[in-house]
């Protein structure tokens, strides 16, 4: 039997839209009645590799892929219906295991979710064939290792790299359930020697080879068992020789080569004498078809993306200590281009996984360190009314936090600063001392700074939240974020934060007496809670701001107070005084652990405004 015996197969493939019945399940779905009716009673993998390989455009992709599917699944392969000699049944299943490769070969082509119609003015690339064809494609190889003689099989690299751009779901080309199969795929042990993610995989059986080119790690057949921790590690070794020898430089370096920052040399060391960017510098917009050639991961093969991303979140601290400098070029490539945002939130969500796995001060030893922060920082400049409002907040909220990681802060919990933390305090006194003991615990901690993390913090607080409220305080939710952001910076810092407090004690003030300040409970609320970490963190100080604390608590109260038509949802009224209430509260436990007399400075507020009453009475009752 010939090709053409599948002409009929394809022609019917043709006519039923087999690919929508997989858009919405990960399962293997059973193909359309017509389909399987077209089926010959018997066919060679043979047969179905040159199907396959027969894929001349795209015009035609999702019908022949229907068709191969609907053939491997019928049950009507020839091998599997008649019984042979030894010698001729070990001939036969090498020509099916050789045929089985082509296919994955040629599935893993097809496939590739290549963007043809990206440029920088638009994207008309047909995102939904690539899907179709993508999810077709997965089933397809997730069923070629059940039909392999004794399952063994090997997948080319250029076939796991097709599968490894389907891993993310939030790319435009993949889905929920693609990017699930994907990842099962990548975890099977049917597929390649690589170890699976998490205890509940169990290790691939020994005869499994990794791939062509990228060595075995145990023969079909093979006579001699390791033991399991010789096992671990070779499957070890062999997963580290994919992302380093298949991924990063046989796939993701070529990619980048053209595009690689001056601050970086191509060894992915730090430049010596980096050259200044060019003082008139062009966007993509002015390059024409030069940009898609220099830049082909951002546009034509942007799943190059998805692949670097997924290397980087199945390395581990000792891959990284001997190949971090295959990571840096891509990794400071992404992370240097500007638009568009959802590429710099990608970026620096990469940076923070690469940071964590990075062995402790590998990269300050390199140099890289200052390397990565000039090209984190900019992140955080992304400011109305340049940038929308919307699309900042999204930048900050991952800029901040890739800051916080390199300076030793993304660890940190700093919820028992910024929270209300339980039962308010009956006892001033007894307030005061856990919060000498909460401060004295973060000074120990601020100890363990480097000079370098100092430099980075008085840079995020100074030229960082500092300059984006200044900047930025018209746009409330901004503000919001940059309380929070303040909060967490001052409870990780402990008692470091004092030499900004005539920065912070100025911004909470003009927060909490803007009398529109109501009309976004959440803003005060992340002020007020800003100002508790503070009297906590920095309590040696606070006695010399103590009229300006009570000033802005006392403004805030009848602020919110006299507000008929306060905002709905929360926090609530109740919930607002019941912050500022305790943040006077631990104000007069400071005063009083500092021998002074707050009552006599309240007196005179509460006699002329009752309303106050209620804010101020863990004072009058000393």
């Amino acid at each position: 039997m010939g090709p053409k015996m599948l002409e009929q197969l394809l022609e019917v493939a043709r006519t039923i839209d087999a690919a929508s019945l997989l858009l919405d399940s990960s399962n293997p779905p059973d193909p359309p009645e017509r389909i399987l009716q077209a089926v010959p009673d018997e066919v060679s993998l043979d047969q179905i590799k040159h199907l396959a390989v027969g894929i001349q455009d795209g015009s035609d992709t999702i019908a022949v892929l229907s068709a191969v599917y609907a053939a491997l699944k019928s049950g009507k392969l020839g091998s599997q219906q008649h019984e042979q000699q030894p010698q001729q049944q070990i001939d036969r299943d090498r020509r099916d295991r050789v045929a089985l490769e082509d296919i994955a070969l040629q599935v893993g082509q097809v496939m590739e979710p290549v963007c043809s119609g990206a440029t920088f003015d638009e994207d008309s690339t047909d995102y939904t064939s690539l899907l179709r064809n993508g999810l077709l494609a997965l089933h397809i190889l997730a069923l070629l290792p059940t039909l392999a003689p004794q399952h063994d099989l090997v997948f080319p690299t250029k076939t796991l790299l097709s599968v490894i751009a389907f891993t993310n779901h939030d790319d435009p080309w993949a889905s929920r359930p693609s990017a699930e199969l994907a990842r099962s795929l990548l975890a099977s042990g049917h597929i390649a020697n690589l170890p699976a993610v998490g205890p509940s995989h169990s290790p691939p059986p020994p005869r499994l080879r990794l791939m062509r080119g990228s060595g075995v790690q145990a023969e079909a057949g093979a006579e001699t068992e390791a033991s399991p921790t010789e096992k671990e590690k070779g499957k070890g070794r062999g997963k580290a020789r994919f992302i380093t020898e298949d991924v990063l430089t046989g796939f993701l370096r070529p990619l980048f080569a053209k595009s690689r920052p001056t601050t970086v040399t191509a060894s992915g060391r730090p430049a010596a004498f980096p050259e200044p960017p060019p003082r008139y510098a062009q966007g993509d917009g002015f390059g024409g078809d030069d940009v898609a050639l220099k830049k082909p991961w951002k546009y034509a093969r942007r799943y190059a993306i998805t692949v670097f991303e997924w290397a980087v979140d199945n390395a581990d601290t000792d891959l990284l200590q001997q190949h971090w400098h295959l990571f840096t070029p891509i990794l400071l490539t992404l992370l240097d281009e500007p638009q568009p945002a959802s590429l710099k939130l990608r970026a620096l969500s990469i940076f923070r996984s690469f940071w964590r796995l990075c062995p402790d001060g590998l990269l300050s030893r390199t140099g890289l360190a200052d390397v990565f922060e000039q090209a984190v920082f900019p992140a955080v400049l992304s400011l109305p009314s340049l940038t929308p409002e919307a699309e900042s907040l999204a930048l900050l909220g991952a800029g901040y936090p890739a800051l916080f990681d390199m300076v030793g802060l993304g660890g940190v919990d700093t919820s028992a600063t910024t929270s209300e933390g339980g039962n308010k305090a009956k006892e001033g006194q007894g307030e005061g001392s856990n919060d000498l003991k909460t401060s004295s615990k973060h000074e120990a901690q601020a100890k363990g700074f480097t000079e370098a993390q100092r430099k980075l913090l008085d840079k995020i607080v100074r030229e960082g939240i500092m300059v984006g409220y200044h900047h930025a305080k018209q746009h409330v939710r901004l503000v919001n974020f940059f309380c929070q952001t303040l909060s967490r910076l001052v409870g990780g810092m402990g008692i470091l934060s004092v030499k900004y407090l005539k920065d912070i004690i100025p911004m909470i003030s003009e927060i909490l007496v803007d009398p529109f300040g109501t009309k976004h409970p959440p803003t005060l609320l992340s002020a007020t809670r800003l100002l508790q970490a503070v009297l906590k963190m920095c309590w040696p100080r606070v006695p010399h701001y103590c009229n300006e604390i009570i000033k802005m608590a006392m403004v805030a109260w009848l602020n919110i107070d006299e507000d008929d038509d306060f905002p709905p949802g929360t926090p609530t009224k109740t919930e607002l005084k019941h912050q500022l209430t305790r943040t006077v509260e631990i104000l007069s436990a400071i005063t009083e652990a500092v021998k002074l007399d707050m009552s006599d400075r309240v007196r005179p507020l509460v006699a002329k405004d009752p309303q106050l009453r209620p804010l101020f009475s863990s004072c009058e009752a000393k």
